[in-house]
Formats: C-alpha cells, sequence, structure tokens
C-alpha cells in the first residue's frame, strides 16, 4: 500500500501533547493513522544560524514527524511576509492589509525549495503526497524539478481570490503556473473552485472545462 506524505507549514508534534483541536490536524492524523506516512513540515523552532537544519525525525507507530527549523530570515520573510502579509489579507479580499514586497516572495520561493530539497530524500516510489495551504503553493513545482514524479494533491484551506483581487499580486502568472504542477487541488467551496477556474482563463489563458 502507497504511502501519505502529509506537509503542512507547522507539524503539531507528539512530544508537545499531541496535535491541536484544530481541522487540518484532526484530519491529518485520522488519514495518517490509518494509511501510515510520514508529516513533513517545520517544527515551530528558528534555527540560530544561516541554515536549515533538519529533518528531526520522531516515529510514533506508523506515522513519522520529520521537522525542519528554518534561520530567522527565511522564517521571517516566508512566514511573518510573503504568506501572512501578503498573501492571507489578499485571499481574504483585505487590500488594507496588503503591501507587496519582493524580498518576501524570494524568501517565500526559497523557503519551498528548501522543503522540497528536505523531503526527496526521505521519499519512495509510490508515496501519495498531500501538501497543504498557501504557505505552499509552489511545493509541487520545486519538487517536480528535482525530479519528483509522484502524485502530489494540494488542498487550500482559505478561500481563493476572484480574478481582479488576485491580479493585484505583481508575481500572480507565477502562483498559478505553481498549481498546475500538482496532479489535484481541493477548495473549501464550489466559488473557491469557479474563482480558481477563472484566474486560469484570465491569468494564463488555461481553460480547465475545455
Amino acid at each position: 500500500m502507497s504511502r501519505l506524505i502529509v506537509v503542512s507549514n507547522r507539524v503539531p508534534m507528539p512530544d508537545q501533547g499531541g496535535p491541536a483541536a484544530g481541522g487540518l490536524a484532526v484530519g491529518v492524523l485520522s488519514a495518517l493513522e490509518q494509511i501510515g506516512g510520514i508529516w513533513f513540515g517545520c517544527d515551530g523552532r528558528v534555527a540560530g544560524d544561516s541554515q536549515t537544519r533538519g529533518p528531526s525525525i520522531i516515529e510514533r507507530g506508523n506515522i513519522t514527524y520529520a521537522t525542519i527549523d528554518l534561520n530567522r530570515r527565511d522564517h521571517d520573510g516566508y512566514y511573518n511576509g510573503f504568506s501572512n502579509n501578503i498573501l492571507w489579507p489578499l485571499f481574504h479580499y483585505l487590500l488594507g492589509y496588503y503591501h507587496y514586497d519582493q524580498e518576501q516572495y524570494e524568501a517565500y520561493e526559497r523557503v519551498n525549495a528548501e522543503f522540497a530539497a528536505k523531503l526527496v530524500p526521505l521519499l519512495e516510489p509510490d508515496d501519495i503526497i498531500w501538501v497543504h495551504d498557501y504557505h505552499l503553493i509552489p511545493l509541487a513545482d520545486k519538487l517536480r524539478d528535482q525530479g519528483v514524479d509522484q502524485r502530489i494533491g494540494f488542498f487550500l484551506h482559505v478561500p481563493f481570490p476572484a480574478f481582479d483581487m488576485l491580479r493585484v499580486l505583481p508575481v500572480m502568472q507565477r502562483m498559478l503556473e505553481h498549481l498546475t504542477k500538482y496532479d489535484l487541488i481541493g477548495f473549501q467551496t464550489h466559488n473557491n473552485l469557479s474563482a480558481f477556474k477563472d484566474c486560469m482563463v484570465q491569468g494564463l489563458g488555461v481553460d480547465l472545462d475545455g
């Protein structure tokens, strides 16, 4: 049977009291307990030097928790910056909180590439990879660049914005191109799916219904 490889920005570690009672943590843990596999991401710690450290491995039953520590510069640019100061307000239609910063975008791309580099050695040929949320939109693209041909799915846990909102992002086209590298993408609502399809048509000229 194929293993499930779950990738999320944050991994709630079992030696820290187990996952928080949120929808993502509960759903992921249930799936991993049934199928077995790896939960990969950050554990919340920030490395003091310039290098990304890890992965650190903890085994609990048929689940492997694999975590990395980001350095302060990358954590601030990728997480506090592009993910939460740019994508989060944009996806929630809160332009008053949106301010684009090119260095934060570069950190976002760099950290996703680092996630991919650290994850690839842990993969097996029949693995199914399941990526979560806006922090990791480029991850499939970064994995494909490293030769990964396993099936990769993505689920977005926030709204997907309409084209007229998304187009304020200078790297909109690049973000949409990243999403084309997934085999399957899931959204919270039909409206989010419709917005995504419209963005693909208007942003990339790709008609997913055609």
